[in-house]
């Protein structure tokens, strides 16, 4: 490849300094390795990735989910389905977290972690979670709960009362909107 004039004479001076000296032609090579390392840093290379919106202070409502039947199952998954119709306004963080026992003393270690992962709204489901949110509400006395087809006298535990028939889809997509304008009133 020939260089042209204008870059060509620039070229063969550098070359004709830095011929004989290590020390030299070492920092030449260092000093053009940072210019085009930072030129792709701040040009950002070509890359067309999305960046990650921080989602650091957004309101956190989490799911935990327990073993269930077929119909906490059902309402499980419109919660859940909810709880995801509210992240979409981008101000919402909606997470689930596995309960494997409905047991209240069992059930706190998986409750007091949702706590520690700063979920503001914590999801229940159904009437076998009911003894386990409560117990998990004496424990964590500044902790929001929600049990979705159950009720409680607790303060700090609401509820969103579930439809007759979940199994319907009508049903459940008016269950999950519920969720969603719950969860949408907190934040």
């Amino acid at each position: 490849m020939r260089l042209t004039t204008i870059t060509a004479r620039p070229v063969h001076r550098l070359t004709g300094l830095v011929r004989g000296h290590p020390v030299v032609t070492a920092v030449t090579a260092a000093v053009l390795v940072l210019v085009l390392s930072l030129t792709a840093l701040l040009t950002g290379g070509g890359s067309t990735q999305p960046r990650a919106a921080n989602v650091s202070r957004n309101f956190r409502a989490c799911l935990l989910v327990s073993p269930a039947g077929a119909t906490d199952a059902r309402l499980s998954q419109a919660s859940w389905q909810g709880m995801q119709d509210a992240a979409r306004s981008g101000r919402v963080n909606a997470q689930r977290f596995p309960a494997p026992t409905i047991d209240a003393k069992a059930a706190l270690p998986y409750f007091n972690g949702a706590v520690q992962h700063h979920c503001e709204l914590i999801v229940t489901v159904g009437t076998g979670m009911k003894p386990a949110t409560e117990a998990a509400a004496r424990a964590n006395p500044h902790q929001e709960f929600v049990i979705i087809g159950a009720t409680s006298t607790r303060p700090r535990i609401s509820a969103i009362t579930a439809p007759d028939d979940p199994a319907k889809a009508q049903a459940g997509k008016k269950l999950a909107d519920k969720v969603s304008a719950f969860i949408a009133a907190r934040h």
